[in-house]
């Protein structure tokens, strides 16, 4: 049915595990912020989690939000009240990120004629054990698969160019970054004058704090003119702030924020240690702001960071080159600046949000109508008034 010739939209349902703070998460508000400025898209979203912390930025798009909240993990009622929303919005397209929003989407999808796309390739790491081959099979199930770097397919045993593998980059909302963050960025935080440095991240088991906190003490055994800072909550927090018990002046774990772009803006270089990343968000926030980037080279952040033009690439775990590569941009101010400057061009041209929402049409039309040609710069719609 070419729904587009018929003047009709396409109706996607956006069934996520939760809204709580996480780079998967953000995605899917970056996703509706750009779908919801289209005519031909109509986006209804589903959560099943009970977190909030991005639920307010739903509901500022004037989009609808359901929550189906599970009372077991595995909770066979789902299926039925998700059946009961399936019905009422009669979906072309289910979009999930997570496994769980897969696993009850699917069969209803398969019995109701709806396509299912699984978009919950995040990461670029291996696994093993019921859980990733619980992961491969929600994948192989699905209508389309997207990633968010080529490294997420690869590091699955996928193609990226197989047909129904879609690699579709993240994309930033330059806005976030408008007058009135850099208006609040000076009040945001404090630093007496030091050179600020910052990791931005979840505590969890795929973030390396703890070699961002070694690299802060090596840099800070040589010099004392900088503030480092870490950004973000999760299980892991106090773990890592036990590596340091006598909570130094030099050293700050600001929790779990909702003025990011705002601290960013005051970093002098922003860090990521990691073990595994797709497209990292964080790296995105630095770059948007004009910051040089230290960052693990692994999984997708060698396709977002090129190495030695928007920052540096360093090995995982090694703390004396996270560190050297830090003292080497604050020992040079000129190249900070020229790096900070090219990363910011870089990703306003590579990882902006219209390439996001064109890449997502793209994919959601040839999926319902193979016989129509993909809109080209969102050919067929308009972008609301």
């Amino acid at each position: 049915m070419k729904y587009r010739e018929r003047g009709q939209s396409v109706r996607v349902l956006h069934l996520v595990d939760s809204l709580r703070v996480g780079g998967k998460e953000r995605q899917v508000v970056e996703l509706l912020k750009g779908l919801n400025t289209q005519s031909c898209v109509e986006s209804l979203v589903v959560t099943m989690g009970t977190e909030q912390f991005y639920a307010a930025d739903v509901e500022k798009l004037g989009l609808p939000l359901i929550y189906l909240l599970r009372k077991l993990r595995w909770d066979p009622t789902v299926f039925w009240r998700l059946l009961g929303i399936f019905r009422r919005f009669r979906p072309h397209i289910v979009h999930t990120n997570s496994e769980m929003a897969t696993f009850y989407a699917w069969p209803l999808s398969r019995v109701l004629g709806i396509k299912l796309i699984n978009g919950t390739i995040r990461n670029a790491f291996s696994g093993s054990g019921f859980r990733w081959k619980f992961h491969k099979l929600m994948l192989a199930l699905a209508d389309a698969r997207v990633a968010n770097s080529k490294a997420g397919f690869a590091s699955r045993g996928y193609q990226s160019d197989a047909p129904g593998n879609h690699v579709i980059y993240n994309g930033f909302d330059s806005g976030r970054f408008d007058a009135r963050v850099l208006a609040t960025a000076n009040s945001a935080l404090s630093s007496d004058g030091r050179k600020i440095v910052g990791m931005v991240a979840e505590f969890s088991d795929y973030k390396d704090f703890p070699t961002y906190i070694r690299a802060a003490q090596l840099v800070h055994e040589r010099r004392k003119d900088v503030l480092f800072v870490a950004i973000g909550g999760g299980k892991n927090l106090e773990t890592c702030k036990s590596m340091l018990p006598s909570c130094p002046e030099w050293f700050r774990f600001l929790g779990e924020r909702k003025d990011v772009e705002a601290l960013v803006q005051r970093l002098d270089i922003g860090v990521l240690c990691t073990y595994t990343e797709g497209i990292p968000n964080s790296v995105m926030e630095f770059m948007a702001a004009g910051k040089p980037v230290v960052a693990t080279n692994g999984g997708g952040t060698r396709e977002l960071v090129i190495d030695g033009q928007h920052g540096y690439l360093v090995p995982a775990s090694e703390p004396d080159i996270v560190a050297a590569r830090i003292e080497q941009l604050l020992g040079n101010p000129e190249l900070a600046r020229r790096m900070g400057a090219e990363g910011r061009r870089w990703l306003e041209t590579h990882f902006n949000l219209e390439r996001l929402v064109r890449d997502h049409l793209e994919m959601y039309f040839d999926l319902i109508s193979p016989v129509m040609a993909a809109p080209k710069e969102t050919e067929g719609c308009h972008q609301k008034l």
